[in-house]
């Protein structure tokens, strides 16, 4: 009866950290909902090079999530309460490891690195997520700032 009370509160505390990680997508068309009805700085540019990046996962909601499964399974393979305490740390710390490969291969995102040349003949580099839009070099964009963030879009 006690594993089990100790799966069920495991897994309530697993479903509580997964589903409080809100989706922030890093594309230039997806934009957060505090940011209407904001004014934001508009600068110019034109695109030098764009390549082809990968954003780095979330690893540590996985090796939470890990660490919370394996301590709760490897905890309850034994009835002896100081080797089930040993198999518990050992759940964690094996648990914790695989999760944060998981999380981390679950969450990367194929994304671009736009060189652009500004208007004002500063040279800089944003790092953004795949969107709908594609990006050519010689292509004059916009760039978006809003609170230290920037974002850039084809100027039509």
């Amino acid at each position: 009866m006690m594993n089990q009370s100790k799966y069920f509160m495991a897994m309530i505390i697993t479903t509580s950290i997964i589903s409080s990680c809100s989706y922030n997508s890093l594309k230039p068309e997806v934009v957060d909902r505090s940011s209407a009805r904001i004014m934001q700085t508009v600068i110019f540019a034109t695109v030098v090079s764009v390549d082809r990046v990968i954003l780095a996962g979330d690893g540590d909601t996985g090796a939470i999530a890990g660490a919370l499964i394996g301590a709760v399974t490897a905890s309850s393979v034994t009835d002896s309460e100081t080797e089930s305490d040993i198999a518990g740390v050992l759940g964690l710390l094996v648990g914790s490891a695989i999760g944060s490969k998981v999380g981390d291969a679950a969450t990367r995102k194929p994304a671009i690195e736009l060189l652009l040349d500004l208007d004002s003949g500063k040279t800089v580099s944003i790092i953004q997520e795949e969107g709908d839009y594609a990006f050519a070099t010689g292509q004059r964009v916009k760039i978006i700032k809003n609170k230290g963030k920037s974002r850039v879009m084809p100027l039509k």
